[in-house]
């Protein structure tokens, strides 16, 4: 692909960091005015000797203290008893609880005195200090360049499909923390997320013969095969010259990457080996290593006996399937740690792409479990009637994500997203006695100083579930505030994320739990028109309209508050959202108490 030059007027460095469950990866680019960027992976970490690897372990090492120590590398920091571990804590982060086959192995227990925030923290300054180390070592000028740029970085993050605003918030603040931007405005709008998925798929659009001849109306199908998920995207190509596309279908997170098969791996030979003396802890560990670096990644076929070396040449015993240090299983059981993933997989993508018949269709496979052959080949096979035949990129598909994420900077290809949920804000309904749904509700009633009639628990549907929107889609929903004393200087909203099957949902009192609080949105609107009625008890009342503005076609959910000024000029404010999981954020919302808020 052919980019073209940077038309910016200063120079700027823009990084993306792919931090995975298993494995981790950094990309970076820097923008000179006139000159034509250029993506590079970082295949050096600092205190891992192996060089050319655009991966490093998300292995975190702590002291009692609470203190980082390092990443897992060649310095022994393994070998150190008095350090606590971290592992798979990245799915700590997640919106859903990590599944049980993985909980005895992952790190669940923080280092004392650290949040999962600060974890994050610790691991992105580790891979922008390498990412540092590396560019000053390799370019003669480097120590300079570099500094000409350091305050002004671009870092683009991703994230599993099913992440999403309560997940970026707090990967922002761990960035802020990192120091890698600053604590400003300005520097909070210079950290971006992408989906790993979306990632991908500009990896592929940029490395592969196919997808650099995608033409209009072809489909494209992308399985970013991880080690903690497996994230399924799809897209269609509305344009090729330049190259754009929108999602096809709602992108999907599967928590079944390769780790799962891994643990599945354990759990059997921990069971078969319960009554021997191998049952150990050191024992279970080393095979499960043994087998994620080797079985797995060549295992093929189901027939015919299956050896994974994981004790001495010394080590037999014949009524368990030792012999010379080496355990035996059957294929069909290798296949069944496996299986789980492949069905969850097959069926993910039946269940869209089987009503549309994707002629013209491109599939790809990245990802660290790509490198399965046994994954590769079942999902050929087992979507074959699909008509889909996977592909990999010729070049190391390590590297996919994080230089997918550069090129999304560059690129952005993807300019039609489809919403995960039904978002809403909550409200009070205006007093209809004529809709039995008020008068099953008049129990709740109540009425404002002006001596109206209202019914709470209302919400008001900003975007059904499904919905395609365009990056530059606005939501707008009207709010009305009504004040006692004093006008109102600051306006809010409650975002709701609904996730039933109610295409609009009209009250919150049914499927209560499916209602959900996204984020709160604050703006001031001091300089809004207002208006003054006497209220029932002789009380001057301040009445005062706005509008909620979402932007969601974009990766990350944005919003502003818009108003009418004292002269008939709409005014537009940039809004503060403060996710409930946003415990790290700096952000002060307002003291005083909110007024009352109605719909229309």
């Amino acid at each position: 692909m052919t980019r073209t030059p940077y038309n910016g007027t200063s120079r700027k460095l823009v990084l993306a960091f792919d931090i995975g469950t298993t494995y981790s990866g950094a990309a970076y680019a820097f923008l000179d005015p006139g000159e034509v960027p250029q993506i590079h992976s970082v295949t050096k970490y600092l205190g891992n000797p192996k060089a050319g690897s655009a991966k490093v372990p998300s292995i975190l090492y702590y002291d009692r203290n609470g203190n980082f120590r390092g990443v897992e590398d060649g310095t022994g920091l393994q070998d150190d008893e008095s350090l606590l571990q971290m592992r798979w804590w990245k799915l700590l982060l997640g919106p859903t609880e990590p599944p049980a086959v993985l909980k005895d192995e992952m790190s669940t227990d923080l280092p004392v005195g650290r949040t999962i925030v600060d974890i994050f923290s610790d691991f992105m300054r580790y891979l922008f200090d390498s990412t540092k180390a590396l560019f000053v070592f390799s370019d003669q000028n480097g120590e300079h360049r570099w500094n000409s740029m350091s305050q002004n970085i671009e870092l683009v993050l991703t994230h599993p499909n099913g992440w999403g605003g309560p997940q970026q918030s707090q990967l922002r603040a761990a960035a802020v923390k990192a120091k890698i931007v600053p604590d400003t405005s300005e520097g909070h709008a210079r950290v971006h997320f992408v989906t790993e998925g979306e990632a991908s798929f500009n990896f592929c659009a940029t490395h592969t013969q196919s997808g650099e001849n995608l033409k209009h109306g072809d489909k494209v199908l992308v399985v970013d095969a991880g080690g903690g998920t497996i994230d399924i995207s799809s897209y269609v190509v509305t344009n090729d010259a330049p190259l754009q596309v929108e999602e096809l279908f709602q992108p999907k997170c599967l928590l079944h990457g390769g780790e799962f098969v891994t643990a599945r791996a354990r759990d059997m030979v921990s069971g078969i080996l319960r009554q021997s003396k191998f049952n150990t802890i050191e024992d279970i560990s080393a095979f499960a290593q043994k087998f994620d670096d080797g079985l797995k990644r060549v295992f093929t076929n189901e027939t015919g006996v299956q050896y994974i070396k994981f004790g001495s040449p010394r080590d037999d015993d014949p009524r368990y399937g030792i012999k010379a240090g080496k355990l035996a299983l059957t294929g069909q059981q290798v296949s069944k740690f496996f299986e789980p993933s492949v069905r969850a997989t097959v069926d993910s993508i039946k269940e869209d792409f089987a009503e549309i018949l994707p002629m013209n269709s491109s599939a790809f496979l990245v990802g660290g479990f790509a490198s399965s052959p046994w994954l590769t080949d079942q999902l050929n096979r087992q979507l074959s009637d699909l008509g889909l035949k996977f592909f990999k990129p010729d070049t190391n598909t390590d590297k996919a994500v994080a230089v997918g994420a550069v090129s999304f900077y560059f690129d952005s290809f993807v300019t039609g997203r489809i919403s995960r949920f039904t978002y809403g804000t909550p409200c009070s309904a205006f007093y209809l006695p004529d809709d039995p749904e008020h008068v099953k509700r008049t129990h709740k009633m109540f009425m404002d100083e002006l001596g109206d009639k209202w019914i709470p628990d209302a919400f008001t549907t900003m975007l059904s579930k499904g919905t395609k929107v365009r990056e530059s889609r606005e939501i707008r929903t009207k709010m009305h505030l009504l004040h006692e004393c004093s006008p109102a200087g600051t306006a809010f909203a409650e975002v709701i994320k609904y996730d039933g099957d109610q295409k609009e949902p009209r009250w919150m009192d049914v499927e209560q739990n499916r209602f959900e609080t996204l984020c709160h949105v604050h703006a001031d609107v001091s300089a809004a028109q207002y208006t003054t009625k006497v209220g029932s008890s002789r009380a001057v009342c301040y009445y005062r309209e706005y509008e909620v503005v979402l932007l969601v076609g974009l990766t990350e959910l944005k919003a502003q508050i818009r108003w009418t000024d004292t002269e008939g000029v709409e005014k537009s404010s940039d809004a503060v959202i403060v996710y409930n999981d946003a415990s790290e954020s700096s952000y002060a919302g307002p003291t005083v108490a909110p007024p009352l808020r109605y719909g229309d």
